[in-house]
């Protein structure tokens, strides 16, 4: 007769989810909280720039926003003439190259990029913008595309690998015999070879308890697995514009009911689904 998940491992495959998931989380918590401030002015005109780390740093044009009780509703594109001047703490020039196509929309304005520069060490830097008739705002900060990817990548993989742990577990099958025991498997399913890959494992597990009501238990695990893979990347991918905080939420939310059910159903000696 197949396995048959009981309480205790259904719960520590919850618990690795949950752990990964919170670790996830907390790195981009982090990564939200560790974000530098750009620094704003208005030009023509100059400002100095704290640089706590080495790093690429843009110039960004805000050419609709609020700024000292002021509204700026501007054309995007920079005027012709308009200079751009970078020095470095040591007071050396700095080179600044065009940063055209990147766009940021928000509530509180828009702004696109103008310009980038790599500033090699930390400390205070001099940007100077000049040439201009009238008034505009400007900002620097650093250049957050880079890590964000990294962000994603790293985050979605420990979901992932969280995800992967935690289905073999809720595969397993408790070593004492149930009270309610399933109808037998037909004499014409034989044992498959169980891959390497945990999803392939499930479908093993699966295999084996064809026609019985346990059959449609691996079913809903192997959705549950995929469907959480599916929203937690997509949180994941979204959680920098805060969209994706509730996406996450929602799925974790979603993961514990599945896991509630899956259980409730299963102690009771019942199929997940209908019989059609």
């Amino acid at each position: 007769m197949p396995r048959i998940p009981g309480l205790g491992w259904y719960t520590l495959a919850g618990a690795i989810f949950v752990g990964g998931f919170a670790f996830a989380g907390m790195l981009t918590r982090g990564f939200i909280a560790g974000f530098e401030p750009a620094v704003r002015f208005l030009a023509p005109g100059e400002v100095q720039v704290p640089i706590a780390a080495p790093g690429d740093q843009v110039l960004w044009h805000e050419h609709r926003t609020l700024y000292q009780g002021r509204a700026f509703n501007v054309a995007p594109a920079m005027p012709d003439g308009t200079r751009y001047r970078v020095q470095a703490p040591d007071g050396s020039p700095i080179a600044i190259e065009p940063h055209s196509g990147t766009s940021s929309e928000g509530s509180e304005g828009s702004s696109v990029s103008v310009g980038h520069f790599a500033a090699s060490s930390a400390g205070v830097y001099r940007v100077v913008v000049e040439g201009l008739t009238e008034p505009r705002i400007m900002a620097v900060g650093p250049n957050r595309a880079w890590p964000i990817m990294r962000l994603v990548a790293e985050a979605s993989l420990i979901v992932l690998l969280a995800l992967g742990g935690r289905l073999p577990l809720a595969s397993m099958g408790s070593s004492a015999p149930w009270k309610r025991q399933a109808p037998p498997v037909r004499a014409r399913t034989r044992k498959l070879p169980c891959a390497s890959s945990r999803v392939s494992y499930m479908a093993c597990r699966r295999a084996q308890a064809s026609g019985t009501w346990l059959d449609s238990h691996f079913t809903w695990q192997i959705r549950t697995f995929w469907w959480s893979v599916v929203w937690c990347v997509l949180g994941i991918a979204t959680a920098i514009v805060l969209v994706g905080v509730f996406i996450l939420i929602g799925s974790g939310v979603w993961f514990v009911y599945r896991i509630v059910r899956g259980w409730i159903e299963l102690n009771e000696g019942r199929p997940m689904y209908a019989a059609k």
